[in-house]
C-alpha cells in the first residue's frame, strides 16, 4: 500500500502507520467480499448494469469530461440511464463548492435534469469550516472527536489555492483570516496548486495579495509549516486531473502526499474520495446508507474513486481510459476528441488492471474502457 497517498483523517507522524492500517483493513473487508463474488468483469458499457443499479455516483473528470469538453459517449450514458429512471448524482474531488456544478455541465451536452443531485469535496470542506465549534456533526465517540478537532482548529490559514483554473476559492463567510506566513498560521488549507491567497479578513483582502506560487515553492511553505505540526485540510484530495489537450494537471492531493511524508507534520484531513466522508454525504442524500448495494460508483482513479468506493461499501465501475491510461498500455489519456463515441477505444489487458488495482490497493467490480452505454 502506499500510505502516503492514501492519507487519512488523524493521519500524525505517530499515527501514520496505524491509519494507513485502519484503512487498508477496510479496503480489504470490502475487496475480500468482492472476490468471493468472482470479480473484475470486463465490459464494454454499463447498459447491463443499470437493470440492476438505480443510484449511480459519477465522477466527473476523466468520466463525464476531459476537463474540457464532454465525452459524446458519456453524454449519450447519462441519458439513457437517467431514461431507465436510474437517479445520477457527481460525486466530485472539486475544490469548489457544489452550487452551479450541474449547470456547468449544461454547456458541454448534460441535460443538468439528468441527475438527482451532486457532492463535491469542496462543499464539505465549507460546511465543516462554516460549522467548527457550533455543535456536534453526530453522535458517538468518533463524531466527538471530530467536532473537537474543528472547533479547536483556529482562524487563521496560510490558503493554497487556485489563479488561471478557475481564479481562487472564496472564503467569505467561514470567519478565516489568511496568511501567508505559516509561523503566523493555525492550520494549512488546500484547495488549489497554483497560488498562494494573501492576507486578509476578506476575499477582496486576500486577491488583492494573491501571488503564484509554484510547487516547489509551496513544497517549503509545507516544510515550515510541518516543523509546527500544523494541520493540514484538503479541499481536493486528487492528485492529478485531466486537462483536456493539456494532459495530466497537479492536483491539492499531492499537496497532502509530500506533508504526510515531512517529519513532525500535523494531521492531515482528506475531505473527499477516498475518504469516507464524502461517501457519507453523498449516501444519506441518495437514502442508500441501509442499502450501499443498490449504488455503484463509476470513476477513473483507482486511488480515489475505486478505492473509496471499497471503503464505502459500493461497487464500483473503474474507467480505465482516465487517468491511468499510460499505466494500463492504453496509448495516452485521450481528450475528448479523441474518444468520440468510445467505438474505437479498446480496453486493456485484464490482468495489467489488476496489477494497477493491486498495487493501489483497490478492486473494482467492472471495468470498462471509457463510460458508455
Amino acid at each position: 500500500m502506499r500510505a502516503a497517498s492514501r492519507v487519512t483523517p488523524a493521519c500524525t507522524t505517530a499515527a501514520l502507520a496505524s491509519v494507513s492500517s485502519t484503512t487498508t483493513t477496510a479496503t480489504r473487508v470490502s475487496v475480500a467480499m468482492a472476490a468471493s463474488a468472482g470479480h473484475l468483469e470486463m465490459i464494454p458499457g454499463v447498459r447491463r448494469l443499470a437493470e440492476t443499479k438505480r443510484v449511480w455516483l459519477l465522477d466527473q473528470f476523466g468520466v463525464l469530461h476531459d476537463g474540457v469538453t464532454a465525452y459524446p459517449g458519456a453524454v449519450d450514458a447519462a441519458r439513457r440511464l437517467h431514461e431507465s429512471g436510474a437517479r445520477l448524482y457527481v460525486i466530485s474531488n472539486s475544490s469548489r463548492r457544489s452550487t452551479n456544478t450541474l449547470q456547468k455541465l449544461a454547456p458541454m451536452g448534460f441535460d443538468p435534469s439528468w441527475f438527482s443531485g451532486c457532492v463535491t469535496s469542496g462543499e464539505v470542506t465549507h460546511q465543516m469550516l462554516a460549522s467548527r465549534g457550533k455543535g456536534s456533526t453526530g453522535d458517538g465517540e468518533e463524531s466527538d472527536s471530530d467536532d473537537e478537532f474543528w472547533a479547536s482548529l483556529g482562524k487563521k490559514c496560510v490558503h493554497f489555492t487556485w489563479s488561471s483554473r478557475g481564479g481562487a476559492i472564496p472564503l467569505d463567510g467561514l470567519d478565516l483570516e489568511t496568511v501567508t506566513d505559516p509561523e503566523e498560521a493555525d492550520f494549512l488549507l488546500a484547495h488549489g496548486t497554483e497560488a498562494v491567497n494573501g492576507a486578509g479578513t476578506d476575499d477582496e483582502q486576500r486577491a488583492a495579495g494573491c501571488e503564484n506560487t509554484s510547487l516547489e515553492d509551496m513544497r517549503e511553505v509545507l516544510e515550515r509549516a510541518a516543523s509546527r505540526n500544523l494541520p493540514l485540510i484538503v479541499a481536493n484530495p486528487d492528485v492529478v486531473t485531466m486537462g483536456g489537450d493539456a494532459g495530466l494537471l497537479p492536483m491539492p492531493g499531492v499537496l497532502a502526499r509530500w506533508y504526510a511524508e515531512m517529519t513532525n507534520h500535523g494531521v492531515v484531513r482528506l475531505m473527499g474520495k477516498p475518504d469516507r466522508i464524502i461517501y457519507d454525504r453523498v449516501l444519506e442524500i441518495t437514502g442508500s446508507v441501509s442499502s450501499p448495494e443498490e449504488a455503484i460508483a463509476v470513476g477513473d482513479s483507482l486511488e480515489h474513486d475505486v478505492a473509496g468506493a471499497n471503503g464505502a461499501g459500493v461497487e464500483s465501475v473503474f474507467v480505465c481510459g482516465g487517468i491511468h491510461a499510460k499505466e494500463l498500455g492504453m496509448q495516452r489519456v485521450a481528450s475528448a476528441a479523441e474518444v468520440g463515441d468510445g467505438s474505437g477505444i479498446a480496453p486493456p489487458d485484464r490482468e495489467k488492471v489488476l496489477e494497477a488495482a493491486e498495487e493501489h490497493d483497490c478492486e473494482p467490480d467492472y471495468a470498462v474502457p471509457v463510460f458508455v452505454w
